[in-house]
């Protein structure tokens, strides 16, 4: 059987190693397509909604570059996450994120609190 032994009499295999790496990877593509999602929904958003809830108020404009941006800031973070990720992998110190989950889940309260906001002024009267 290939694998490391460690204290304790542990042995870890190789194969083990590999799946975790496929997972990081597979982690980051996730990360990847939900960023490549806002990205496009801001745009679509931008294309599709003309009409602003308050004249000279570009609404629709400022919100898309919102999400646009929040899309961006993602595919960074994820980027980050990967990287960060694979070297505790190969150092045999990771550990699981904390402060990523708590922003992308902030993030995702904020659009979706601006998305309500939105939606009540453009459908007002």
């Amino acid at each position: 059987m290939r694998g490391r032994r460690y204290a304790g009499g542990v042995t870890v295999d190789a194969d083990s190693r590999a799946r975790t790496h496929l997972a990081n990877e597979r982690t980051f593509l996730a990360w990847f397509r939900t960023g490549i999602t806002l990205v496009a929904l801001g745009l679509a958003a931008a294309q599709f909604l003309a009409r602003d809830a308050a004249p000279g108020f570009p609404l629709i404009r400022g919100l898309s570059a919102v999400v646009i941006g929040t899309g961006a800031l993602t595919i960074v973070v994820g980027m980050v996450r990967y990287r960060e990720g694979r070297r505790h992998i190969d150092a045999e110190t990771f550990a699981p994120a904390q402060l990523s989950i708590i922003i992308a889940a902030a993030a995702a309260l904020v659009i979706a609190a601006l998305a309500v906001v939105f939606v009540w002024l453009l459908h007002e009267g």
